[in-house]
């Protein structure tokens, strides 16, 4: 095998074989990059949300003298 790399043939096979995985380790990796990003784009929407939801949670009246009172949805 290692007689083979010597050879004319060898030499553009072994080149050929390392441009090869250059090429594949660069797309995993490019991928794996995109993943990551867009699973941390999905995470701080959810964050985002959930603390907005937060948000308007601590501003609704708890008081049980408003408990009865129309809030202007359309269901009022």
């Amino acid at each position: 095998m290692i007689a083979f790399l010597f050879t004319p043939v060898g030499r553009y096979v072994a080149i050929g074989i390392i441009v090869f995985m250059a090429a594949a380790g660069a797309y995993w990796k490019i991928r794996a990059d995109a993943v990551a990003e867009i699973e941390a784009a999905a995470q701080a929407d959810v964050l985002r949300r959930t603390q907005n939801a937060l948000t308007a949670g601590d501003a609704i009246g708890t008081s049980p003298d408003k408990l009865r009172e129309p809030d202007g949805n359309a269901r009022d």
